[in-house]
This record gives C-alpha cells, sequence and structure tokens, in this order.
C-alpha cells in the first residue's frame, strides 16, 4: 500500500557507525515496508522504525536494497510481528486477494508448499509467449482449478531449475521460507501449460498468524524472458565496448565510468574507494628480446593472476599499453597499502615461456583513496604520480598517498 508516512530509523550503517535518520515510507504492508536511507545498510541487518508522532516502535530487519531515489537508497524491510499497530491499519485478506489480482507479477500463496492462491498474473505467466499473445488469451493457462493444492514440483508446473534439477527434490524456496527462514530467491522454468519452459525469478515470503508463528508462504513470480535477453544483449555489448580484446579486462572507457560511480557514491553516501595505477617495469625489453607474442602473454599472465587474487568486488582494468587500473571499494589508506602489496608480489610471481626459459617483470604502483573534492581526472592523475614516484625510488615498489 503506497502511504508515506514519517518515521525515525535507528540503527548501524555499512561503516560501522550509529545513526538516527528521518525519513518517508514509500509502501507499508503488514510485515514491513518500502523506505529510502542516506546511508548504506547491509542485508539481513536489523534497524529500528519509529513512527513519528507515536510511541510505536518496530525492531526491523533489511531485506535487500531496491535501488536509489532522490531521498537516498531504497530499502524493503520487514518485521516478524505484525505492524498493523505502527501504521494505525487494519489489513483485510480480501483488500489483499484485489491487492494481488490486479499486479502484473504472478502469485501464489502456499502452505506446506501446496498452491492456496493463483492469481491472474501467475495464470499470466503460466499462460503465454509472444505466439500465446497473438493467437490466444489467458485461457491458454493453467486455471485455479488445475492449480489450487498441487506442490511446484508436481507434473502441474513442474519447476526446475538452470540444471534442469525438479525443485520437488529440495523444496525449493518455499521449503526454506516455512522452516523459519524470513525470505528466500530464486530463479527457475515452470512449465507453461503448451509444454515449453518459461524462466521466472520468484521470492518467497513467510505469512504469519497474529501469534507470529508460520502458517505458510507467498511466492512473489516475475517473468524473466525479457531479463534473460537484456542480459545476454548487455554481455554481447559489453564484451564489444567495454572488454579490451587482449586480456579480456575492462578497457580504458568501462574503467573511466566505474571511477566515476565510485566518485558519485563517495560523494553522496560516503563510501569509501581506493585507486592503483601499476606500469610494468622494463617492459619494451620483453618486446624486445623475446617478441610481441611473449609480451602479449605476458599481458595477459598479469591480467588473469591479479583479477584473480583480489578481492570480488576489486575491479581490474587495462589502462593502456603496459599500464592498469584497479578500483578496490570498501577500503582506508592502510588497506589499500595492503591491496598494493598484494598486487606487486602477484605481478612478481608471473611468468611466461619464452623459447627455452621464463620471463618474469616487476611493477610499479600508486595507490591513493577518493576524496570528496576528487573527479576522475583529478584521482587518476593522483594515481599515475605516485607510480612514477615508485619508477622514480627504484621500481618494483608501492608508493601511497
Amino acid at each position: 500500500m503506497s502511504i508515506a508516512f514519517p518515521v525515525e530509523v535507528a540503527g548501524i550503517d555499512l561503516m560501522g557507525k550509529r545513526f538516527s535518520e528521518r525519513t518517508k515510507t514509500t509502501t507499508v504492508s503488514r510485515y514491513g515496508c518500502c523506505l529510502p536511507l542516506p546511508r548504506m545498510l547491509q542485508s539481513d541487518q536489523s534497524i529500528e522504525v519509529r513512527r513519528i508522532g507515536t510511541n510505536e516502535i518496530a525492531v526491523a530487519r533489511v531485506v535487500a536494497p531496491m535501488g536509489v531515489q532522490t531521498e537516498g537508497r531504497l530499502y524493503g524491510v520487514e518485521t516478524r510481528e505484525s505492524c498493523e499497530g505502527l501504521w494505525g491499519i487494519r489489513f483485510s485478506s480480501a483488500f489483499y486477494e484485489k491487492l494481488l489480482d490486479n499486479l502484473q507479477d504472478g502469485m501464489s500463496s502456499n502452505r506446506e508448499r501446496e498452491a492456496t492462491y493463483w492469481n491472474e498474473g501467475a495464470k499470466r505467466l503460466a499462460a503465454f509467449s509472444e505466439a500465446d499473445f497473438t493467437h490466444a488469451g489467458f485461457s491458454d493457462g493453467f486455471s485455479e482449478e488445475e492449480v489450487l493444492g498441487k506442490e511446484c514440483g508436481e507434473s502441474i508446473l513442474a519447476c526446475v531449475d538452470e540444471a534442469g534439477k525438479a525443485l520437488s527434490d529440495d523444496g525449493g524456496p518455499i521449503e526454506g521460507v516455512v522452516q523459519d527462514r524470513d525470505s528466500a530467491v530464486a530463479e527457475f522454468y515452470l512449465r507453461h501449460k503448451r509444454g515449453y519452459r518459461s524462466p521466472v525469478s520468484v521470492r518467497a515470503l513467510p505469512i504469519r498468524n497474529s501469534a507470529g508463528n508460520i502458517v505458510g508462504a507467498v511466492e512473489v513470480f516475475s517473468d524473466s524472458t525479457v531479463k534473460l535477453k537484456f542480459n545476454k544483449r548487455v554481455t554481447e555489448l559489453e564484451q564489444l565496448a567495454f572488454r579490451d580484446p587482449l586480456t579480456g579486462l575492462p578497457n580504458r572507457r568501462y574503467i573511466e565510468l566505474k571511477v566515476e560511480h565510485g566518485l558519485q557514491d563517495h560523494q553522496r553516501l560516503g563510501r569509501l574507494y581506493g585507486l592503483l595505477m601499476f606500469d610494468l617495469d622494463h617492459f619494451k625489453q620483453v618486446n624486445d628480446s623475446h617478441g610481441h607474442e611473449a609480451g602479449d602473454a605476458m599481458l595477459k599472465a598479469i591480467g588473469t593472476n591479479v583479477s584473480r587474487g583480489l578481492r570480488p568486488d576489486d575491479v581490474v582494468g587495462r589502462w593502456g599499453g603496459e599500464e592498469f587500473l584497479v578500483l578496490a571499494p570498501d577500503v582506508d589508506a592502510l588497506t589499500l597499502g595492503d591491496l598494493a602489496e598484494r598486487c606487486r608480489v602477484l605481478i612478481a610471481e608471473s611468468s611466461v615461456e619464452a623459447g627455452s626459459s621464463r620471463v618474469s617483470v616487476t611493477a610499479s604502483i600508486g595507490a591513493t583513496v577518493l576524496i570528496h573534492s576528487d573527479n576522475a581526472s583529478s584521482v587518476i592523475s593522483r594515481a599515475d604520480e605516485l607510480m612514477y614516484q615508485s619508477k622514480h625510488t627504484g621500481r618494483d615498489r608501492t608508493t601511497v598517498g
């Protein structure tokens, strides 16, 4: 239900700082709400929500970030107890059934993994592809009579994951939710009445009675067809526009965009970022002595070893020639210096065959943290200057500044 209630939210943000912020809900429900905050929170953390102007307070759990608005990051939060007292609203099942029937995303309510509610959106997901839309109506999909009382894994829907494993083997997201998990998310394929598979995203949430006990679950289905096509196309375009053809790493254009995004994140939300620039020492000698084939192999080996050796969220890209850039989130100067040293060691230990011998190189590294007054050009230039300080003081070293 879209209602803007003024609330005060208290907790600890991603940086470990205690906060208390005033904001307004965007939607409310019996067991939670959505609200924007100008802070970064992590999934599953606890927060306290107080409705301003009342003494009503609820302890809630952050389900997941849901995007960015002008007021900050939008979060979905849920509570174990009913929020009817917090919002001053009585939620009726008849109201929710009308609401569910008018949603585009299909939903089915389950108890012990058996369907007990099957709305028009769910019929639509199991009803038509583009061809069905042209040649048939919703009547081609599974009706309530065909689905109600059946488990997802039974023959009527025959839900399977990408590997073809039936959800009936482990219960799928519903099983975890009814076993006292707060929520679950999965991607799978359900069977259309005409026999083909429809890709769907599903989020399962618990249904609780007035005593707070789980009595069932609700699954929210979303058609993934467009998303899968979009992701495939994005991947193809990314390979063309943002990948270095030799190393397969992100190219200069992509790295510049990521640095700009990191600066926006830092300036708006205070998230810390660090930048590393490294240049391979005496790399020209490798090309001159062993040929460009050995030089290319060295660039690829170093790119692979560094990207695999750093953290999953660190972005490693080829800046040009024998220069590379690394954007590292959630680091201070000390942690950034440790990452730089890890890069230096990974590079020094990389080697490739060149005839009857193996060739290796070292690197000079410049490391700096993003500051509020930076732009992309200034922070990259600073990392570049620090990298040249490493070269001028003997190479194979790191300079942090």
